[in-house]
């Protein structure tokens, strides 16, 4: 069984409103959203835990950033790889989609956000299934995991 927290009747009403919302959002405004998520995968054995992260909108770059980050860490990630990315393919108009971590959500990292003028959609609480990303990562996984299987060391 899946370890998850329960969803209360206010997180169950604010995904609906949220939802609601986002059906009637243009073509245009989810084509010009970042979407984001990291994984943790175990590639080689249990010493082996390497963690991904993705951005994906068009075409992505996937890059191994070690092991779990601090805030600290995330706003390094975004400004150099996230940023740089989103703004040579769309500009300064798009909008980023995190979930809410607490590193993503603290005051630093907000902060940086608007120093930055990133435009950060609203996620409702408890909601990591409602990210398209969520999709990719078993495909995903099962091709990288092929892919490493049959590389000779």
């Amino acid at each position: 069984m899946e370890n998850t927290l329960a969803l209360t009747v206010a997180h169950k009403a604010n995904r609906l409103a949220w939802a609601k919302r986002m059906v009637v959002t243009p073509k245009e405004g989810w084509e010009r959203t970042v979407f984001s998520d990291e994984k943790k995968f175990n590639l080689d054995g249990t010493d082996g835990l390497q963690s991904f992260d993705m951005a994906c909108g068009g075409r992505q770059e996937r890059r191994c950033t070690g092991l779990a980050a601090g805030v600290a860490e995330y706003i390094y990630t975004v400004s150099e790889f996230l940023l740089p990315y989103a703004h040579f393919n769309y500009g300064t108009d798009f909008t980023f989609q995190q979930d809410n971590a607490s590193i993503h959500t603290s005051r630093e990292t907000m902060a940086f956000f608007e120093e930055q003028e990133v435009s950060v959609m609203d996620w409702p609480a408890r909601s990591p299934n409602l990210n398209p990303i969520e999709n990719l990562w078993s495909s995903w996984l099962v091709k990288s995991t092929r892919t490493i299987a049959n590389t000779p060391i």
